[in-house]
């Protein structure tokens, strides 16, 4: 933790003040101070610095501390299976289906948003670090948030990651339906599949935080969002949520944009990028692998109906906006991405208006 950045970006858990934390030294490197106490100066409160990472959740709820428990659990499994430092540095970059969708998100969030060198970025559940580390290599300045510490699943895997010497981000541990981030002092929050491990409770609490610690014009970017669905009203794997006792409440699609809506964010759904519907191909290379070859084999009428549908469907705003609900709504298959904009006003807008 860099000695300037809690009078900048932090807030006492205990009386809720803003920038009223110190930080006070015991230990440092080139970069940061890695052990060390942040004291409040509005009501003496202190909490452990420890290896970089500042302890700002002094009194986890019993499910939160049972999710960063079962995290840790998680990351010694991961372990056995031979994750290791240069695994997690390659990330998202390592091939497999999972981590190919958020490449493609990570790289379609930097193709939308305009972000400019230095605006500051929190990334919610940064678990692994990998978004953090991408984001501050991009040119922002990005606090990693998280509930657990443990190497493969919490901040201290951020050491993998700055070692290198290519990126420095800040760690806070702490929960994001209680941010212990200042009000107004970030540009930007990222929360890539992660609102989903609130119920609808929390979710209401963690919407009017993000609100709360973004600039009048900040943006919540929403990535790769679990869902419900018509297919699939459960929306989560039940056997490793119960395994590792995550806290986790698939939600649908239009009560995340409702949640964000009655805060006061104006809101934008985008396309899943790594669908094959809307990736820039020809339509015919995007028709599942099985269709493709049935068409190409037979020229069968169904086929090429369900191929001219295609087209007709992508080749218009409101054919592609249809096709996206569908999959939100109905099908399934993919997940939610979002941009939601606080207003620069400040002020809330009606309930149901959409940007």
């Amino acid at each position: 933790m860099q000695p300037e950045f809690p009078a900048l970006h932090l807030r006492c858990p205990r009386c809720r003040r803003d920038r009223t934390l110190r930080l006070e030294a015991a230990e440092c490197d080139a970069r940061e101070v890695r052990e060390g106490t942040l004291r409040c100066a509005g009501c003496g409160a202190s909490f452990p610095v420890h290896r970089g990472v500042g302890q700002l959740l002094p009194d986890p709820l019993e499910h939160i501390a049972r999710e960063a428990a079962g995290l840790e659990r998680f990351a010694e499994q991961m372990r056995a299976d031979g994750w290791d430092a240069e695994k997690i540095r390659r990330l998202p970059d390592i091939g497999d289906g999972y981590w190919y969708v958020q490449g493609q998100s990570m790289n379609q969030i930097l193709d939308a948003v305009d972000f400019k060198p230095g605006q500051s970025v929190l990334d919610v559940g940064s678990n692994t670090c990998w978004a953090s580390n991408r984001l501050a290599r991009h040119g922002q300045r990005v606090i990693a948030l998280d509930i657990a510490t443990p190497e493969l699943q919490g901040l201290y895997t951020a050491d993998f990651f700055i070692a290198e010497g290519l990126s420095y981000f800040e760690r806070v541990q702490g929960s994001m339906s209680e941010m212990p981030l200042a009000s107004a002092s970030l540009d930007f929050v990222f929360c890539c599949e992660v609102l989903h491990h609130n119920d609808e409770r929390s979710l209401r609490r963690t919407f009017q935080e993000i609100f709360r610690v973004l600039k009048p014009g900040g943006r919540l970017l929403v990535v790769n969002e679990t869902l419900k669905t018509r297919r699939d009203p459960v929306g989560l794997h039940l056997e490793g949520v119960e395994q590792f006792e995550g806290y986790e409440h698939a939600h649908w699609a239009w009560r995340y944009r409702w949640e964000a809506t009655r805060t006061g964010f104006l809101t934008r759904l985008l396309e899943p990028s790594y669908h094959w519907f809307f990736r820039e191909r020809p339509m015919l290379a995007r028709l599942p692998g099985a269709a493709r070859r049935r068409l190409r084999a037979t020229g069968s009428p169904d086929a090429a109906l369900r191929t001219a549908g295609l087209h007709a469907l992508r080749a218009t705003r409101l054919g592609r906006r249809a096709y996206m609900a569908w999959l939100y709504h109905v099908a399934g298959g993919t997940q939610l991405t979002m941009i939601a904009t606080k207003p620069l006003t400040g002020l809330r807008p009606r309930a149901g208006r959409r940007g």
